[in-house]
Order: C-alpha cells, then structure tokens, then sequence
C-alpha cells in the first residue's frame, strides 16, 4: 500500500548535496540525504533527534550551551557555521546600538533585504500603533503561526518573565551589531524599555571572523541570480516560439 501523502518537513539541500525530512504519512518518516533513504516510525524518529541533542552536548559545540537553549528556527539556518564556532559570550548592548534585517519582496519574485535600526521595523511599529505594514510582511520562518499572533505572545512573556527568558538572548555575529536572531524580541524591549535601554546580548565568535554579513553584496548575488532567471526563462519562451514556427 502505497502512502497517501508526503509531507516535506525540512529541506537543507543546497547545490552539491541533497537533505530532506520527509513525513510519508501512512509509512512514517524518510531522511533523504543524497541516493540514501532512511526510515523512520515516528517513535525511532523522535528517539534519534533525542540522541543528535545529546550528541551535541556532549561534544560541547555550543559552548556549555544546550540546543533548547536556542531558536529552533535560528539552530536550523546556523547548522553549516556551528563547526566554525569558537565561543559564546554574553556582553551589554544598547538596543539603539542594534540593527535588524528586513526582507522586502518586488514584482516578478526579486527577494531583497535591507539592514534598518530597531525603531524603523515593522515589528516595532506595529507595537508603536503603524499596524499596517507589519500585518502584511511575509515572514521567513514560523510559517504556521500568525506575525500578530507571535509578537503578541512574545510581548506577554517578556512583560510576564522578563529578558532573557530560558537563556534565549538576542545573538548577533563576530563584531557585528546585526541581530541575527531576536529580531521581535528587540522591538519589545524598544517598545517596554526604550530605545536606549541596555540589555545583555549573545555573542557567536567565529574562527577568522567567518559568517559575517554584508548585505550589499548578499543582495547583488541575490539580483544576479534572479537576472540569470529570468533571462534563461526568456530565452525558452524565445526559442520555443521560433521552433514553433
């Protein structure tokens, strides 16, 4: 009996290696990684996680940290740069002193981002009254879960419990000020606190500095990228009219 339906639930593939998650409902869960599958039932699935946290603990590459300590989210996108890490410090920040990135969409699929201090965010102007331009962001992660719905939760854990909350900092990279994690959290602390408020923040120190940003030029390979897309599209439909005459 074959499975009724496949469910992706994570897909870390990139140019030169295949990784996806799959839940094959009916059958349970697939890992693909490259030419090789490998089956789960969900209690082993869940079994198998257990012991990759474990793993990580034990071989310290957090740093005394655990993997709850973190964004499960953020762990997911910072997997390749963890085996370049080479500590976690905790230091005071002003969050006027803090920049966030934003994601912004143009006609035809161009995704472009764009580096904003904390005040000038959707988030913290949603928080501030200006609604409208936060309801409508497309968010990159969390996708079952609302924009209002989970700023607003996070508003109430922060009022409620203070920050940090279960060790989950703000975190930036090497000696950049750029949040890479904790975006929303930074918007409420701007909003509950004020802007010149000083918070402690979560350092990632990488070997030779690796993983910094630049925005710049993320977005000019980003565009080129795009430009090579759509002019291969052209081409085809070119082409096919002319084969077709």
């Amino acid at each position: 009996m074959s499975n009724p339906s496949v469910i992706v639930l994570d897909n870390a593939s990139s140019n030169k290696r295949r990784f996806v998650i799959e839940d094959n409902i009916g059958e349970a869960i697939h890992i693909h990684i490259d030419n090789l599958r490998i089956d789960f039932t969900i209690d082993e699935f869940l079994e198998f996680a257990k012991t990759l946290r474990e793993s990580l603990n034990n071989l310290e590459m957090l740093h005394g940290y655990s993997p709850t300590d973190f964004d499960e989210h953020f762990l997911r996108l910072c997997a390749p740069c963890i085996t370049d890490l080479k500590e976690i410090v905790i230091e005071d920040a002003s969050l006027s002193s803090l920049e966030c990135i934003v994601h912004k969409e143009y006609k035809g699929g161009l995704a472009l981002e764009k580096v904003l201090p904390v005040d000038q965010t959707p988030a913290y102007k949603y928080l501030q009254g200006e609604k409208d331009e936060f309801l409508k962001y497309n968010q990159f992660n969390y996708w079952n879960t609302a924009n209002e719905v989970r700023l607003l939760a996070l508003h109430k854990s922060i009022e409620n419990h203070g920050y940090p909350y279960k060790k989950q900092h703000i975190i930036l990279f090497n000696n950049q000020n750029l949040i890479r994690d904790g975006q929303h959290r930074a918007a409420v602390l701007a909003h509950l606190y004020g802007l010149d408020s000083m918070f402690p923040v979560m350092r990632f120190r990488f070997h030779q500095d690796r993983h910094s940003l630049s925005v710049g030029k993320e977005n000019t390979i980003k565009t080129y990228k795009w430009l090579l897309k759509k002019g291969y599209g052209r081409l085809k439909w070119i082409g096919k009219h002319l084969l077709g005459k």
